[in-house]
């Protein structure tokens, strides 16, 4: 159980690195007068969002994979995942991660208005666009399927794991609240650099899972005596 607690809430730091959540979250610091209420509601929609769709699919993976039975721990499903991986990894490390020469750089997504209610919106829209990108989370969601935990022990686990998903935003607004005015001029150029790096940090990502991935591959397989025998 530790074992799986540690690579869940592994996936769960590593998809805390979420470039456009913090790019908003630091847009609604510098620019909206009341920023506590609107981060909090923001942080509320995308924490709410995961977690339903988390739950959704926990629930429905479990069902699909009860009928098909033991197919996926198989040595067909594990050599799978691991060519997945490998293919991740390699792609997060060699893909380019600039500007197209003249590109300009993405634009932080920013709600039409301040209200609270469109400052939900985004949240749950960006969370909805984002999920079936979410490789970290649909790779935990994985984990908790097939150690065919009950619900009662799996819903308190994704409840942590969308906790720690959005503990940069609301570390961000701790600090800001501390220290606003010294650090506005600091929290303005990472907004910058961001928006500038979303796609490098993406592919950071996605070399991290590809990572995992072929590892737990590897030691299905015994490669190179990752497992005692």
């Amino acid at each position: 159980m530790l074992g799986l607690l540690g690579a869940v809430f592994g996936l769960a730091l590593v998809d805390s690195v979420n470039p456009s959540a913090i790019a908003v979250t630091l847009y609604l610091l510098l620019t909206v007068k009341t920023y506590t209420p609107r981060v909090l509601t923001y942080v509320g929609a995308v924490f709410g969002t995961y977690f339903v769709l988390g739950a959704l699919l926990m629930l429905g993976l479990g069902a699909v994979l009860g009928r098909l039975g033991s197919v996926f721990d198989g040595s067909e499903a594990h050599a799978a995942q691991g060519v997945v991986g490998a293919a991740m990894l390699a792609y997060g490390i060699f893909a380019p991660s600039g500007p197209r020469a003249g590109g300009a750089p993405a634009a932080t997504p920013r709600p039409r208005s301040d209200s609270p209610g469109a400052v939900f919106l985004l949240g749950v829209t960006i969370s909805v666009v984002e999920f079936s990108t979410a490789v970290p989370y649909l790779g935990a969601i994985g984990l908790l399927t097939e150690a065919d935990l009950g619900v009662a022990r799996w819903l308190p686990i994704l409840a942590v794991y969308n906790l720690i998903l959005v503990s940069p935003p609301l570390a961000l607004l701790a600090a800001y609240r501390v220290a606003g005015p010294r650090l506005r001029g600091r929290l303005e150029h990472l907004r910058a650099r961001l928006e500038r790096g979303a796609k490098g940090a993406w592919l950071t990502i996605l070399a991290i899972v590809g990572f995992l991935l072929l590892a737990n591959s590897l030691r299905y397989f015994d490669v190179f005596g990752l497992v005692e025998p």
